[in-house]
């Protein structure tokens, strides 16, 4: 009778204030739980610096095979791709597993493990771009970066459990270990969303400018001799200004891949590298040299006008990017 009325009164007291209860954001409760594993963030740390070191060490060739992985060809990441070819293989592994352990559903069993079987087999490249883009995450997403990954590492595990049992004639085992596997997957999925929507791995860092259109002063040309750099605003953005070559160029300041500041980064041949995570932009063009970073910097046209260093946006026609000062 007590607890009835205590029901009641919490109702009527709803009713009163007409606030409903606040939802509660899965996030909210998972930050505090993986803030309280200072482990993972410190081994997560020494993992990816020691990736990301072996990339710069191998010079060239591996850092171009890291702008395969990273997806600096197709101009955004390439392992979301990839995860939707195994998610999806899995997935729809997962029905027909289920279907073949249904009466008269052993019709089933071979569609089941031919897509068991291609989802483990891509398993393997989305991995190893996942791991080239964690070799160079933002800092406050390490700790999830490495739950994701421990998870999927366990997930693959048991796929693979799953196919040698099938393989072996023992196929509810096999059903079995893989959704287990599929479990895990849904809960590494779920971490994989969290990095992208609200820690923003692999989004676009750099503000995309819609101003200046008009020819905007921004710096005395007296102020950036041949090899400096400096950092400018025009139209409210930040602008970042290099005098290379006998000519000047000029492109977003923001280091697109996680919001370096490249002003303080290395100029050299033509070409900056961010200081936080060392992509590698070409100031002439804005382009992506090499990654971590998919995305290009947003470019100005230059002049040198009364003494002043002028920038705007691109017109409809652009002509190159550099003046001779």
């Amino acid at each position: 009778m007590n607890g009835t009325r205590r029901a009641k009164s919490r109702k009527q007291s709803l009713q009163v204030s007409g606030e409903p209860p606040a939802p509660i954001n899965l996030h909210e409760v998972v930050d505090p739980l993986i803030d309280s594993l200072p482990e993972l963030q410190r081994a997560g740390t020494d993992i990816k610096s020691a990736l990301h070191q072996a990339i710069l060490d191998g010079g060239e060739p591996t850092r171009r095979l890291a702008d395969v992985l990273h997806g600096k060809w197709l101009g955004h990441p390439l392992h979301p791709l990839l995860t939707d070819v195994t998610i999806g293989a899995w997935l729809f592994g997962a029905l027909f597993d289920v279907l073949s352990l249904l009466p008269l559903g052993k019709r089933h069993r071979a569609t089941a493990n031919t897509l068991t079987t291609i989802g483990t087999i891509s398993a393997v490249p989305t991995a190893l771009a996942g791991l080239t883009d964690f070799s160079a995450i933002k800092r406050d997403a390490v700790a999830y970066g490495t739950l994701h990954g421990l998870v999927n590492s366990a997930a693959l595990l048991l796929y693979v459990l799953s196919l040698r049992a099938r393989a072996n004639g023992q196929q509810a085992r096999g059903v079995r270990l893989a959704l287990m596997g599929f479990a895990g997957l849904l809960a590494s999925a779920w971490l994989g969303g969290e990095m992208s929507y609200h820690k923003r791995v692999g989004v676009n860092h750099a503000p995309m400018p819609d101003a200046p259109h008009h020819w905007t002063p921004v710096l005395n040309a007296d102020d950036l001799s041949p090899g400096q750099s400096r950092r400018v605003s025009a139209g409210g953005y930040p602008v970042l200004l290099y005098h290379y070559d006998g000519q000047i160029y000029a492109m977003g300041a923001v280091c697109a891949h996680a919001g370096g500041p490249l002003e303080k980064g290395k100029f050299e041949e033509g070409c900056v590298t961010c200081p936080w995570h060392d992509s590698v932009f070409d100031m002439r063009t804005g382009q992506v040299v090499h990654g971590p970073s998919t995305y290009s910097e947003p470019r100005y046209e230059v002049r040198v006008h009364n003494t002043q260093i002028e920038v705007r946006l691109p017109a409809p026609n652009p002509e190159a990017s550099g003046v001779t000062s």
